[in-house]
């Protein structure tokens, strides 16, 4: 994942995912940095209503036929 800001760009890696207290929490690294995101129930509603477009379910399940570039499952 690639986040751009005016100042900078950051990739970004997710490593894991987990449920916590009502809330969605991704762990993973920012550029070397390890980072955390928390996800509330009712913005990850939000995300999946604004994703929830033909442009973007057709690049999903593209990627989930393709053979190619595949992520790395550990």
């Amino acid at each position: 994942m690639l986040v751009k800001t005016v100042a900078m760009k950051m990739g970004v890696r997710i490593e894991k995912a987990e449920a916590v207290d009502q809330s969605i929490v991704l762990h993973g690294f920012a550029g070397t940095m390890p980072c955390e995101t928390i996800i509330t129930s009712a913005e990850a509603i939000q995300i999946f209503r604004m994703c929830f477009k033909w442009s973007i379910l057709k690049i999903l399940f593209k990627s989930l036929f393709s053979k190619k570039n595949k992520p790395d499952v550990k």
